[in-house]
């Protein structure tokens, strides 16, 4: 336990995908870097239950590992990623559709079908606000495809907003579960899902209700940086936004969990908040043996 510096570290895991199994209840049908599908079990003691008529918000939702583990009756959910945002949405509202569109994607394939897709993917992404209801199932199935059979499961844009992720090279990689996403979709019915920046994603919250911010890391070296899940970026100044907001959230009631690394200018922007560590396994090699952990912080507020 740490409270104001005083730190206690637990060991966890943080693969995330669809073969992560908690019963039959909802889990993530994508593989996300960062995803907190093992870490989850460590995590959920920071939670607070909530009560009927109060909120759940998470505006950086990412593989909504928290999400789904929470299961809370009312939530708020959001990301700057229109692409992840719409295929949120599919599985919402249009997920017999998008396991028939699943089914008419090549089976694990081969690297040349991975960037004939990629290529129809950011073709359809350029014009993505445009695109009817078919075409959003279309899309959407290929994001799921792509995500499942590109390195790491990494989503990253180019400056032009293209994914450019390369292929991952796995053996018999599994790209989904109709029935995982069956339950994803029942899951998603009593949220709003919606593509905002998460500060306006923010504004209803208030007094009772919960925020998780799960935000793109401070990174802890110049060779950690990771920031391009939008081509707008997350650095030191969006860092700063942030616990701005998050201090506005606590001044209106609203109970704040959030997750970023241990590095000193995290704790000292949300100094004076009660600190926690787990240790986490790195995601982003595909060589399992060189998956060193890492510490990161978890801040209660």
């Amino acid at each position: 336990m740490v409270e104001n510096g005083n730190v206690k570290s637990v060991s966890v895991s943080s693969a995330e995908g669809p073969r992560t199994t908690r019963g039959t209840g909802p889990r993530p049908f994508l593989k996300w870097a960062g995803g907190k599908s093992q870490a989850f079990q460590e995590l959920r003691q920071f939670f607070p239950n909530l009560k009927d008529g109060q909120t759940y918000f998470e505006p950086f939702l990412g593989g909504g590992a928290v999400y789904f583990g929470l299961s809370p009756k009312s939530a708020v959910l959001s990301d700057l990623n229109k692409s992840l945002v719409f295929t949120y949405q599919a599985v919402k509202d249009h997920v017999e559709g998008l396991i028939a569109a699943l089914g008419r994607l090549p089976p694990p394939a081969s690297e040349k079908d991975y960037y004939t897709a990629r290529t129809r993917f950011n073709r359809l992404a350029a014009r993505l606000s445009t695109l009817d209801s078919s075409q959003i199932v279309t899309f959407s199935a290929l994001f799921i495809w792509l995500n499942h059979l590109c390195y790491n499961g990494l989503y990253r844009v180019n400056k032009k907003g293209g994914f450019n992720v390369p292929y991952g090279f796995y053996r018999n990689p599994t790209i989904y579960s109709a029935d995982s996403l069956r339950v994803a979709s029942e899951a998603l019915r009593s949220a709003r899902v919606m593509a905002s920046d998460y500060e306006s994603a923010l504004e209803g919250a208030g007094r009772g209700d919960l925020a998780y911010l799960d935000p793109p890391y401070d990174p802890v070296s110049e060779t950690a940086k990771f920031t391009s899940y939008t081509s707008s970026g997350f650095d030191l100044t969006q860092q700063e936004r942030l616990s701005r907001v998050v201090h506005e959230l606590v001044d209106r009631g609203c109970k704040v969990v959030l997750s970023n690394s241990p590095s000193d200018r995290i704790k000292e922007l949300y100094r004076g908040y009660r600190f926690e560590r787990v240790a986490v396994p790195r995601a982003i090699n595909c060589v399992g043996s060189r998956r060193s952990a890492v510490e990161e912080l978890v801040v209660i507020a």
